[in-house]
């Protein structure tokens, strides 16, 4: 067994803010637009109406909690920060780290049960070392696009 590292720092990668500011314009932007845009077209029923507003409501309940921030403590504990939940883990219940595509993106963690999605800027070096350090705390972890 590999003998776990053992840092007293507290890493920290908070994504720009001007990147998680745009985000939210633009789903702004999106919500607006299509309501209008729908409601140009005219309501049918009732029915319609909850559809749609129940699509809102998913896409935002689901976009607050993309987490802005990642802290690593030095025990390996986990902290990642959305508006919605500040939810804690630890590298060796991690199974996936995804990176993303583009070079501003999200990059995926998949945990046992859910999977918490991270806004960052590919180049970033405190992300970077993060994600070393998981690697570190859990080798078995799959990494794809990092």
């Amino acid at each position: 067994m590999k003998p776990v590292p053992v840092t007293t720092d507290l890493l920290t990668y908070r994504a720009p803010r001007i990147f998680v500011v745009l985000f939210y314009i633009l789903l702004v932007i999106w919500t607006i637009f299509s309501i209008v845009f729908l409601g140009m077209k005219g309501w049918m029923n009732w029915i319609q109406i909850l559809i749609v507003g129940f699509i809102f409501v998913i896409t935002w309940y689901f976009s607050v909690n993309i987490s802005y921030r990642i802290d690593l403590g030095g025990d390996g504990n986990i902290q990642l920060t959305s508006f919605r939940t500040i939810l804690q883990t630890h590298p060796r219940k991690i199974e996936m780290i995804e990176g993303p595509h583009l070079p501003i993106g999200f990059v995926r963690f998949k945990l046992e049960r859910e999977k918490v999605y991270l806004f960052c800027i590919s180049g970033s070096r405190a992300l970077k070392r993060i994600l070393s350090e998981i690697r570190s705390w859990n080798p078995d972890i799959r990494v794809r696009n990092i």
